[in-house]
């Protein structure tokens, strides 16, 4: 063995110390590199999740208020209906005192004219709306 062949051990530890530290740094910047590319690629994945579950919420909320609408719609038709046949109710109960009065009103002319004096008209008129 030569002296001069063989490896200074102080040089060669310092070489191994810098080949450590250097590699050290690649591993590091490597790890950097990937921690903000998983954060880019979850970031970009919240962001369209979030957008699916607000293209969900309006989904829902339009199908709430077509159903919303439809519910007033058939309610105010129902109210009209149920007021169109408390008119007609009325209408015919009008109707029928008319057609008693008259009636009436017709007797007595001709009980009148008959008899010749005119007698207490007494009418109980009642109406019952359902």
């Amino acid at each position: 063995w030569d002296i001069q062949t063989l490896p200074d051990p102080p040089r060669t530890a310092a070489a191994v110390a810098i080949q450590a530290w250097w590699r050290g740094q690649l591993v590091r910047r490597a790890l950097q590199v990937a921690d903000a590319s998983a954060r880019r690629i979850q970031a970009w994945w919240q962001k369209v999740a979030s957008q699916k579950k607000e293209q969900q919420r309006l989904k829902v909320l339009v199908d709430y208020v077509r159903t919303e609408r439809a519910s007033v719609l058939l309610q105010a038709q129902v109210r009209a209906w149920a007021a169109r046949a408390r008119y007609k109710r009325c209408q015919e109960a009008a109707r029928t005192i008319q057609t008693r009065w008259r009636q009436h009103a017709h007797r007595q002319e001709q009980g009148t004219a008959a008899s010749g004096c005119a007698g207490d008209v007494d009418l109980l008129v009642e109406v019952i709306l359902g």
